[in-house]
């Protein structure tokens, strides 16, 4: 039984190996690859910059973002010179949004957050540039009267919302926006957001709240945070302080969803010029429930739902074994306490 077992584990073994060699990964320019990041993992955040200003790229950033620029620059030299060099992961246009919603400053777990500022930024990829923007102020109708709280962090006054159209209006003057633009018929375009809520929480619920349907162009996005920790290789963080990690003073005034959106979309045009892959990874997924209501309509069930590309696959399995071997490594020495 032991012998087929090994032989088994054998025959596994020179699969994986065969597998290997017909990977494009097998070529010899990863392994160089691989021998420079060490080096670079080595050097001392002055060394790093020497290095950049050698190279004439930017110099602004934290040690773990320098390291990562500086390692893009080499794998796009090396892997284009061994004719390995993708396809770049990057969609012609994005749309980023950060909406604002009436709040309070203990907010109960029921509370309906209603949109107040509906802001939208527009960058293109090849200007590598902000090309247009809109926004729009909300009225809300279930809480029509702002919190102090709301005020004084959002900077939008009770006269502002009263001005303003209720929120289907204002979703309709947006798809004209986009339209206008060309996007979804011409241009093929992505929304990006820093963190989930902006989708799966503000705008789905007022879209119950308005009683329209969730809108296609929102199904998937970029949540910026994902893309910026996964890419610079650092703890995921808001957008201040990914900013910081950038060495980037914010722009603007905090929490106002445009000026939120303008440092969002330079946060955005700094990755795309280190050379990350910026992919939709995240999606909303609506489902009807079984029972249904006396009005004899079921209800919705919404929750977000995280998309993995066949590269952050080999990137989970590596995390999964580390964290593997830390907790076997930890329930050793418990074992050995214990004795």
């Amino acid at each position: 039984m032991a012998e087929t077992s090994a032989d088994d584990e054998h025959k596994e073994d020179k699969g994986k190996e065969e597998e290997w060699k017909d990977s494009p990964f097998s070529d010899a320019v990863y392994k160089e690859l691989a021998r420079l990041n060490g080096r670079i993992n080595q050097m001392s955040k002055a060394a790093i910059v020497s290095k950049l200003k050698q190279l004439k790229l930017n110099t602004e950033g934290n040690c773990d973002v320098l390291k990562q620029r500086l390692k893009s620059y080499y794998k796009k030299q090396k892997l284009t010179s061994a004719n390995l060099l993708a396809a770049s992961k990057l969609s012609p246009y994005y749309v980023i949004v950060d909406f604002e919603a009436t709040c309070e400053e203990v907010n109960a777990p029921d509370y309906p957050h209603e949109i107040i500022e509906f802001p939208a930024v527009l960058v293109s990829t090849e200007k590598q540039a902000v090309v247009d923007s809109f926004q729009a102020y909300c009225r809300p109708v279930i809480n029509s009267k702002l919190s102090d709280f709301c005020v004084e962090l959002t900077g939008i006054t009770q006269e502002e919302v009263d001005k303003a159209d209720t929120f289907p209006k204002i979703l309709k003057d947006f798809e004209d926006w986009l339209a206008k633009n060309k996007l979804g018929t011409k241009h093929k375009f992505t929304m990006v957001t820093d963190g989930p809520w902006d989708m799966g929480r503000f705008l789905y619920g007022q879209c119950k709240i308005s009683d329209l349907p969730y809108p296609q162009f929102a199904k998937k996005w970029i949540n910026i945070r994902k893309v910026f920790s996964n890419f610079y290789k650092s703890k995921r963080c808001c957008l201040k302080l990914m900013l910081k990690h950038l060495e980037l003073d914010f722009e603007g005034r905090p929490h106002c969803g445009l000026d939120d959106a303008h440092n969002i979309a330079r946060v955005l045009l700094r990755m795309m010029n280190d050379g990350a892959s910026i992919q939709v990874n995240e999606r909303i997924h609506l489902a009807s429930l079984e029972a249904k209501t006396k009005a004899g309509d079921k209800p919705e069930r919404m929750v977000v739902v995280p998309i993995i590309h066949a590269g952050d696959h080999r990137n989970t399995a590596v995390r999964v074994q580390r964290e593997r071997s830390r907790r076997d490594c930890h329930r050793k020495e418990s074992d050995e306490d214990s004795t």
